[in-house]
């Protein structure tokens, strides 16, 4: 196993992509995604369009690096771990309400600006649809754990589980509660904690 550090190059390059996302999210957050073109981004950053363009790409290519970066700020990797080998249903079940709640806390300038601009802009839609995909992945095998300890309600298809599950932890629905209902992180969370063990785990 390796231990070289990494080199100078490395590190300037590292840094420069860290300006241009921070750069990119930033601008989208305050001006949308459609009104920040690679030239804005590059001039907020310090550098060079050519340079945005060799060190990560695309609009879209950066956007994906974004969605990327929920994972990472949010810590959801750190929050899943601390569930895993629980027999606790309910803790179990109460994870995703604890990612939700995460994303919206550290990440929700990115979140916003994917989800405002997803609908006109088919680039977002993409990186939105992936998130998706990812959010109902992870919704499925937290399905999986409660299945295999006997703790869904009877009544609950496992499809439905995973739908009931990912339809209220859905970090989109976590923003709508925010924004347009003035819930807090607090009650969001304990929301959708409480929605999901009362649809889908087995009575006591």
């Amino acid at each position: 196993m390796s231990n070289k550090r990494p080199t100078l190059r490395a590190r300037q390059a590292q840094l420069t992509r860290d300006e241009i996302l921070g750069a990119a999210r930033r601008l989208f957050a305050e001006q949308g995604y459609s009104r920040t073109s690679v030239r804005d981004i590059a001039e907020a950053a310090g550098v060079s369009a050519q340079t945005v363009y060799d060190s990560i790409g695309s609009k879209q290519a950066i956007v994906a690096r974004l969605n990327d970066l929920i994972d990472v700020e949010a810590d959801i990797a750190a929050i899943v771990g601390a569930s895993i080998g629980s027999t606790d249903p309910a803790q179990i079940l109460a994870v995703q309400a604890q990612v939700v709640r995460s994303i919206l806390e550290h990440c929700g300038d990115i979140l916003r600006a994917l989800v405002t601009g997803a609908a006109a802009e088919p680039d977002l839609a993409l990186v939105l649809a992936e998130g998706h995909r990812r959010h109902v992945e992870g919704t499925r095998r937290i399905v999986g754990v409660l299945t295999d300890l006997d703790a869904l309600d009877p009544s609950v298809t496992v499809d439905a589980a995973v739908a009931t599950l990912s339809a209220t932890s859905d970090v989109s629905f976590g923003v709508m509660l925010a924004d347009l209902y003035g819930w807090t992180l607090d009650e969001i969370e304990a929301w959708i904690t409480a929605t999901n063990r009362r649809l889908l785990l087995r009575s006591p």
